[in-house]
Formats: C-alpha cells, sequence, structure tokens
C-alpha cells in the first residue's frame, strides 16, 4: 500500500465541493531499472491524500518518487490566486523472497462449528460468509414461475446431503382418512403442493445469516406472513403480517451498501430489505417506483422512503453493493433517434454523500429521479428502429459487463406461430456492442446482423461468458447452441450435437435451463439430461443422467419419459444443482424425485435428497454460508442443508486395570444439529440422532427427516483414539468407526502404569463439523500371585528285608483296626 500526500488538505476542501490537488504523480522503479508510472489528474480525497496498490514482481530494491506540481487555488475566497508550492518526495522499498515479519492479515479459517456474527479480525472468513440478496446480486434469483437458474459467485455450498432443520410452510403431504376411499377417489391424494401458477417459497432472501421469504395463503403462494428464520437453526427471529404492510409492500431484494466518506468507513448497520411498489419493477411499465425499507434485524417498516425510482431496462450490482440500473432510452423521434445510455445509482441516493448517510439512514424520503441520482448520461449512436439491452435466461441475466461492454439488441432471431413473444419476420435481427469504459461510454464497438434461424425455429439469446468472449443462441426446436464473438459478433461455434437416443425433450415456452458459468454452458430439460458444452469451442465435454450408477435419471414408470425431468435450480461453489419437477403435475407426485448435487467440471454426482420442486420450472433455492434451502412439494416444508454440529463422547474403566489387562473404551458420535431436538426427531431418537458416514447421508436424512425405512447397513463416522500418559507422552492407540446407533469401541492394553488421559476425536466430514471429548483412567501395577507351597508326596514303594514281616504285620493290623471302626 503506497500512500501519498501533501502537508495539507486545500482551503475550504469539503465532500460537497470540487476543491482538490491537482496532478499527483508516482513513479516506481523496479530493481532492474523498468518504471511503472501513475497519474491522478484530480486527488478525489478531500485531505489531500492519494492510495495506491502495487504488487512487487521481482526482489530487490524499488525507488518510490512522488511528485506534485505547484497548483494556483481557481476557486473563491482569500485563498483564490494563491500559489501552492511544488513538492516532491523518494523513499525506497526493499522486497525479499521470505516474509518480513509475522504481520497477521488474518485469524485462519474455522475449523470448527460458527454461527454469525463474525469476528472483526477474521478478515478471511469473508470467502466462507455470502449472501442471497435476490436480483440484481444474484442473477436468476427472482424467478416465480419463470425459468429457473441462479449462480451464487459467493461463499461455499453444502457437499454433502446432511439436513440441519425442516420447517413446515402450510399442511402438506398426504391428506389421509377415507376420502381417498370413496369412488373415484384418489388413494394417497396429497394436499396442493402450488405447482404452477400458485407457487410457495416465492423469491427468499438470505442476508447475515437469516433467511426471509412470505408464507402461502390458503390456495396462494403468496398473501401470508413475511418470516425471519435463523439459516442454521430454523429458529424463527420475527414475523410480520403481510396484510398489515400497508404501501410498503414484500421485501424484493436486500441492500447491503459500503459506506465511504471522512467519518465511516464500513457497511452501514443491518442493511435493509428493500420493498419495491409501482413502476412494474420487473415486467416494467414506464412508471417510476417507490423504494421502501424494513430493517432485517427486528422486521420494522422504516421510515426510509425512496420516491421516483427509474425503471430500467437492466440491473446490475455495484463494487460496494450499489444497485446500479441502465437505462437505454430515445429522447429524439424514431425517424430522428437520440439514443443516450444513463446509469442510476442508488448509492447517490441512499447510503451515499447525497442521502440516508450517518444518522439519517432508515428515515425519511428522498427523490430518486434527480439529476445527481445519475452516474452519468451519454449518447449511443444507433440505427432507427428499437433498441434493448439484450438479456438472456427470460431477461433476467443483463448482457452488461460493468466498465468493459454491453450488448444492445434490435429485433428477434427466429420464432414460430404460437410461441410467446414471437415475431415472425423475415428481416434480420441487429446487435451492437458499446463501450461502458470510462472515457469512452457509448462508444459502438461493432454492429453486426443476423439472419432469422431457419426453418421458423425459436432462437432466443440463452448467455454469455464476457471472460472468455462468447455470446449464445438457443434454437428451442432443435436443442442446438451457438457462439459468437463478443469481440466482433462473429461466428465462433455451433450447432452442438447431443448424443443419439437423447435428443427427446418438451419444448413448451423454451422450458429448459441453460446457464454458462466457470467457461462451461450448462444444458437441461425434461428429457432428465445434463449436458455441459465447452464455452469456447462448443464441444460436448460431458452427459449426466444418462448413465449407470451415480449418473442415472431413469425413473422407471414413475414418468412417461423414462427418466426424471431435471432443471438447473442454482449454480454455487462449482457445483450444479439439479432440481425435478412438471407443470401441473398429478398427486400424488411422482415418487423418487431427487434433488442433486453434481460436480461442475466433470459431472459426477456428489450427493441426492428426496425433493419435489414446487416450481413448474424447477425454481431456484437460495444458498448462503455454505447452506441451501428448498422447498419440498411431498410435504409442504423447508429443508435446510449443509454441514452440521456434532458431539462425542468417550468412556473408561471407571475401576483401575492392572497393567497386562485391556480396557475397553467406548463412546458415540452424534448429530446435534437442531432439526435433531424438532418434536418429531426428539420422539423417536429420545437418546440423539447418530451421525454418519456421507456415503450413507441420503438414506439415513430421509430415514430421519421424511419417514422413510430405516437403512440398513449404515456406517457411522471414525473415531481416533489417543491416550496421554503417565510419562507426559501423547500417542495415537488407535482408529474405530462408529455403528448406526452412534456408538464406537476400542479395546486396549495399557503398556505402562499410572494415569491415563484418553482423547476421542471425530475430525469431521462434509455432512459435520468436528468434535471432541476426554476421558480418564487408572492402570495399576501387575499382580503378583503368591507363590504355591511344595507338597512332599510320600514313598510307597516298599522293600522287604530282614525284619519286614514285623512291619508288613503292623500294617496289615493298622488296617484291620480301621474297617472294624468304620463298621
Amino acid at each position: 500500500s503506497i500512500v501519498c500526500w501533501v502537508d495539507t488538505p486545500l482551503p475550504s476542501s469539503a465532500v460537497g465541493n470540487d476543491i482538490r490537488r491537482h496532478d499527483y504523480t508516482l513513479t516506481i522503479t523496479a530493481p532492474d531499472g523498468t518504471t511503472e508510472t501513475k497519474h491522478w489528474d484530480v486527488v478525489d480525497d478531500t485531505g489531500s491524500t492519494q492510495f495506491y496498490q502495487y504488487v512487487p514482481t521481482q526482489t530487490g530494491e524499488y525507488t518510490i518518487e512522488f511528485d506534485y506540481p505547484e497548483q494556483i487555488y481557481t476557486w473563491s475566497g482569500a485563498y483564490n490566486g494563491d500559489i501552492f508550492t511544488a513538492a516532491s518526495q523518494t523513499t525506497t522499498l526493499t522486497v525479499q523472497q521470505d516474509p518480513v515479519s509475522e504481520a497477521l492479515y488474518s485469524y485462519p479459517l474455522p475449523s470448527e462449528y460458527w454461527e454469525r456474527p463474525i469476528e472483526g479480525q477474521n478478515t478471511n472468513w469473508y470467502t466462507i460468509s455470502s449472501h442471497w440478496l435476490g436480483e440484481p446480486y444474484v442473477m436468476g434469483a427472482d424467478c416465480s414461475y419463470g425459468h429457473p437458474g441462479a449462480y451464487q459467485p459467493d461463499g461455499p455450498a453444502p457437499n454433502s446431503a446432511h439436513v440441519m432443520w425442516t420447517k413446515p410452510m402450510q399442511w402438506g403431504g398426504v391428506l389421509g382418512g377415507n376420502m381417498s376411499g370413496v369412488p373415484g377417489g384418489i388413494p394417497g391424494e396429497m394436499y396442493f403442493e402450488g405447482g404452477s401458477y400458485a407457487v410457495r417459497y416465492n423469491d427468499p432472501l438470505i442476508m447475515s445469516g437469516v433467511l426471509f421469504y412470505e408464507e402461502p395463503y390458503g390456495n396462494s403462494g403468496t398473501g401470508g406472513d413475511y418470516v425471519a428464520v435463523n439459516l442454521r437453526t430454523g429458529e424463527e427471529v420475527w414475523r410480520i403480517d403481510a396484510s398489515e404492510t400497508g404501501e410498503g409492500g414484500i421485501p424484493q431484494f436486500g441492500y447491503n451498501y459500503a459506506l465511504e466518506n471522512p467519518n465511516q468507513h464500513g457497511f452501514l448497520p443491518n442493511g435493509a430489505l428493500i420493498a419495491v411498489s409501482g413502476g412494474g419493477f420487473f415486467f416494467g411499465g414506464g412508471r417510476p417506483a417507490t423504494w421502501t425499507a424494513y430493517d432485517p434485524s427486528n422486521g420494522r417498516l422504516t421510515t426510509m422512503e425512496v420516491t421516483n425510482v427509474p425503471v430500467s431496462d437492466a440491473d446490475m450490482p455495484g463494487p460496494r453493493g450499489e444497485y446500479l440500473k441502465y437505462i437505454l432510452d430515445n429522447f429524439g423521434t424514431s425517424s430522428n433517434p437520440d439514443w443516450r445510455l444513463l446509469r442510476w445509482n442508488s448509492s447517490r441516493v441512499i447510503g451515499g454523500t447525497a442521502g440516508f448517510g450517518g444518522s439519517g439512514w432508515y428515515s425519511g424520503t428522498q427523490d430518486g429521479g434527480v439529476a445527481t441520482a445519475y452516474d452519468w448520461n451519454e449518447s449511443v449512436t444507433l440505427a432507427p428502429g428499437q433498441w434493448s439491452i439484450g438479456a438472456g435466461q427470460q431477461d433476467t441475466v443483463p448482457w452488461i459487463d460493468t466498465d468493459n461492454m454491453a450488448l444492445l439488441i434490435q429485433g428477434t432471431f427466429g420464432g414460430h406461430v404460437g410461441d410467446y413473444g414471437a415475431t415472425i419476420t423475415s428481416d434480420p435481427a441487429n446487435i451492437t456492442a458499446i463501450s461502458l469504459e470510462p472515457g469512452s461510454i457509448g462508444r459502438v464497438l461493432w454492429t453486426n446482423s443476423y439472419e432469422q434461424a431457419p426453418g421458423n425455429n425459436t432462437r432466443q439469446l440463452a448467455g454469455w461468458d464476457p471472460e472468455a468472449g462468447i455470446f449464445v443462441f438457443y434454437d428451442k426446436e432443435t436443442f442446438e447452441h451457438w457462439g459468437y464473438s463478443t469481440a466482433n459478433g462473429n461466428y465462433v461455434w455451433g450447432p452442438t450435437e447431443i448424443p443419439d437416443g437423447y435428443t427427446v425433450d418438451y419444448n413448451f415456452f423454451n422450458t429448459h435451463t441453460t446457464m454458462i458459468n466457470y467457461g462451461k454452458v450448462y444444458y437441461t430439460g425434461y428429457a432428465g439430461m445434463l449436458y455441459c458444452f465447452d464455452v469456447e469451442d462448443g464441444e460436448l465435454l460431458w452427459t449426466y443422467g444418462n448413465g449407470g450408477e451415480g449418473n442415472s435419471t431413469a425413473s422407471g414408470l414413475e414418468t412417461p419419459w423414462g427418466h426424471y425431468p431435471i432443471f438447473i435450480s442454482t449454480i454455487a461453489d462449482g457445483k450444479v444443482y439439479l432440481c425435478t419437477t412438471e407443470h401441473s403435475p398429478n398427486s400424488p407426485l411422482y415418487k423418487n424425485a431427487e434433488f442433486r448435487a453434481i460436480n461442475a467440471t466433470d459431472g459426477t454426482e456428489i450427493w441426492k435428497l428426496m425433493q419435489y420442486a414446487p416450481d413448474m420450472y424447477g425454481g431456484p433455492d437460495p444458498v448462503a454460508s455454505g447452506y441451501l434451502v428448498f422447498f419440498s412439494g411431498y410435504d409442504q416444508q423447508l429443508y435446510c442443508i449443509g454441514k452440521g454440529p456434532s458431539a462425542t463422547t468417550v468412556t473408561a474403566p471407571n475401576v483401575a486395570a492392572n497393567l497386562g489387562e485391556s480396557v475397553v473404551i467406548r463412546g458415540t458420535v452424534m448429530d446435534i444439529a437442531a432439526g435433531t431436538t424438532q418434536s418429531e426427531q426428539a420422539a423417536r431418537f429420545p437418546n440423539g440422532v447418530p451421525a454418519v458416514s456421507d456415503a450413507d447421508q441420503q438414506a439415513w436424512m430421509q430415514y430421519v427427516y421424511m419417514q422413510k425405512p430405516r437403512p440398513k447397513d449404515v456406517t457411522g463416522v471414525e473415531v481416533t483414539l489417543s491416550v496421554l500418559d503417565s510419562n507426559n507422552n501423547q500417542r495415537e492407540i488407535g482408529k474405530t468407526t462408529s455403528d448406526a446407533n452412534g456408538l464406537f469401541t476400542l479395546t486396549w492394553k495399557p503398556d505402562i502404569e499410572g494415569n491415563y488421559t484418553v482423547y476421542a476425536a471425530f475430525t469431521g466430514s462434509e455432512s459435520y463439523w468436528p468434535s471432541r471429548a476426554a476421558t480418564s483412567f487408572t492402570v495399576d501395577p501387575a499382580v503378583e500371585m503368591p507363590e504355591a507351597p511344595q507338597v512332599v508326596i510320600p514313598d510307597y514303594t516298599w522293600t522287604i528285608i530282614g525284619t519286614g514281616i514285623a512291619m508288613i504285620l503292623a500294617v496289615v493290623i493298622a488296617t484291620i483296626l480301621i474297617l472294624k471302626k468304620r463298621q
């Protein structure tokens, strides 16, 4: 970090004026003599300080020179016309290969279960914590019953089917009773799960570890209470009656803005849940909207209000949490157009210097329609006719690469009678790329024309990858994709090819998902296949769903197609999450539909869990801080999936063992996620829910939370046992694996006398965070057995010599006397 400054700020310099230092120059000379120069025409900081971050590429001594030329004070007041003299300063920096010091940038990432708030010195924990703020911060997040597929660019996502908790949204599952037994009744008929146009679980949000969603009301997917629950525990934080929110309405996106001014650095407290009224927020309408704000910590509707928020052609997030609206408008006539591109910036209205900063946050009214609410208003030269900012996936992914380029569209690329929004024409469509780089905003980079798709095919813009420099068309009827260059608009590749036998799909109004992430094109649909193409050349890399175990969506007789339809729910953390659903499904629903986590790089299956998705095209499920929350139509419950806490216990003999004897060490490893204490789970598992292996997680979670049969041959988790002996030596004595009851056992023979401390450690898995426990026992000296007394056995071998007759007679007489006595 390089900091340049002159002795004092210019007199009267303030945030609200343009009195600033000019023409700072920084020259960095590397050890090999090469130089790098950075110049600032105007120093934005009111205190005349300029910051610069530089990454050395060589070891050795660098020379850093800062130059400030003289400057004439050109503003009114007592200093007008005064000359502020030039100044220069040079310093050196030595770069070495090894660390210079133990300076602490961040404490390490967590190795144990954690919850918010994140202590402020844990800087790098930003990489494992994330939010789901809705559009435009998570593109594709606000499709209530449109095409699914959202991309979460931040933080981890679950690698296991482990359930943290469940929570009913509405009565669901099998109704029961004899209603199903009457003539014409359907055995096992279920409560309506919402399906098609009464979708439950619309546009959920996650901010700072809290999940926000609207409950259904009656047969409508909306209209119930608006609820906030703890993401990790499912515990309700607050709820408000949605019918009493008045003009406030239901929140539609979350707002976290990092305020930077002379007195404050950091995000505004609590952020805000923003509700939008008027203006046709999602589908245009031409009228300005009004934003109102809820405090996400308590659900209070604040008095903050932003009026005259413009209706935009495309919305994008800004680098500090700003809400950016790009507006393309013709200020001329159709024959003599005057196209202009404007960018509206929320931070110029709320959270920034223009309003609601400091003590004004959460209170008052601000006009969002004033000229100062816009970053810029630039002219764009376009041909006569109607133009719009391009987008893919039902207008949820604007083709705007902030500060780089945007693609503008004129016309359609091919359609068929009966398709929604299709225009039948022989006229070619046009795409114009314009620059968004500062200093050249609105400059036309290229313009290309595109003939209509052959055969009356419906050709649509599927998405783009600005980093790879490719935008993609999709032909609905032939299932083909085509790639074109963002550098000049020219053809690059296509059409894509799908393996024979798997081209059957159902395409009512584009009922497929094409998403472009990680340099790949992902495509799914009713055929039950996920295809992955390389975005740079269109080559098919892999498929999922048409293979054997671990790569199959085969449904047997459950569906008419022989496969479960799959749609992309969410892409996050290198995984593609897939769900199964159908437009207006029958009741009971298909059995054994599953939510699937697929490796986004190679297509391998990571985990699965039973779920029937609520939306007719899947619907995006929010992912934040390693947790995913989906709604299941099977029972109308929310399921939170992610890595949970565990508890380990260990016991050893309570009486001393003798050296040379074996001791039995036993204990348990249990799942202590909040869901295990829910009423049903607590009743069924009064001694707790055992922790099981990642491989058995699906069957086990379906048993614990979905009333499925108890699986056989369940494996627990590995436990490492070690001891600290009386010589103060700590050593591992063995590993063992717990069983389906959570119990583990190890038999061990101590090798020295004295006191032992026993440690049992479960090192964690993709399903559980680690846990450990300790106990103790004593080993006494070996017991010494007394020596057995020696018994002398008389020698009854007699030798008769000389007078031996007398001895024999004596024995005979004694024997006769004994016999008489017994008689």
